[in-house]
């Protein structure tokens, strides 16, 4: 049955990403549905304690996490988004359930007794989460602003407006920037505590130029006043650089977190 819920989540993504390219409402109800359903199923396997939930092990906390996060997601995102919501929080769902589902309830886990690494991890975790919607926001934005230059107009009428794109793209990368920046210091913090210095290495030197990156996003949207289609592009090359870093530590097997 676990193998199921992160299934669910990439099913409802596909068909709400369908829905948009179609504009058929049925591939937006049945994305609903199964968005729904893997809601439920997480609750019930909970609920009847299939799923060993314990606070110090990193892939049964982001399988609550999930929880938590798709049920105010369902009711409050929804309103704006309406039948497209499924496709920002679905990928959330997938992301954050697949962990348990690669490592099996049974193995259990990813386990650690220093609160401060679980905290870091799941902070960077989170936030590399929220700019994964927020890159998905960004390419809505680009797609939604070429559907008004070419004035197709039966596409722009079943997407957001360009200003609730923009507004919650950037809203997004503001509540991300302070999780990242709290979860980059826990995590030099914590390099002092194990081995007496500041580490630096594959994964630190990631998360300092993502971190620029966003930064400076951020400084020039507040000084220049950059417009929603740069700012989504920049949030987009963000996003890149990190994925791309990190195939690049695991294809060239580079150090990572050596000092845990």
């Amino acid at each position: 049955m676990l193998t199921i819920i992160p299934a669910l989540y990439f099913s409802s993504f596909i068909l709400s990403l369908y829905y948009i390219y179609s504009g058929k409402l049925n591939f937006s109800r049945s994305s609903h549905w199964l968005f729904k359903s893997a809601v439920v199923l997480q609750i019930i396997l909970l609920i009847s304690k299939t799923i060993d939930f314990k606070i110090n092990n990193i892939e049964t906390s982001l399988f609550v996490t999930s929880v938590f996060l798709s049920i105010p997601a369902f009711f409050f995102i929804r309103q704006n988004m309406k039948n497209l919501y499924c496709f920002f929080v679905s990928p959330v769902g997938f992301i954050l359930t697949i962990p348990l589902l690669m490592m099996g309830n049974e193995d259990g886990g990813s386990t650690y007794s220093n609160r401060m690494i679980i905290i870091h991890v799941l902070l960077n975790i989170l936030s590399h989460t929220t700019l994964l919607i927020s890159s998905i926001f960004s390419m809505m934005f680009i797609y939604q602003h070429r559907n008004f230059k070419n004035k197709k107009v039966k596409k722009i009428s079943r997407m957001p407006s360009l200003s609730l794109i923009e507004k919650i793209n950037f809203n997004l990368i503001l509540i991300s920037f302070p999780i990242m920046t709290i979860g980059l210091s826990l995590g030099f913090l914590l390099s002092k505590n194990q081995i007496g210095s500041y580490w630096f290495g594959t994964v630190s030197a990631i998360s300092i130029f993502s971190w620029l990156i966003y930064f400076s996003l951020i400084q020039m949207r507040i000084i220049y006043n950059l417009s929603g289609l740069k700012v989504s592009i920049l949030s987009l090359i963000g996003f890149t650089s990190i994925i791309i870093s990190y195939l690049f530590m695991y294809v060239l097997n580079l150090p990572s977190h050596t000092f845990v």
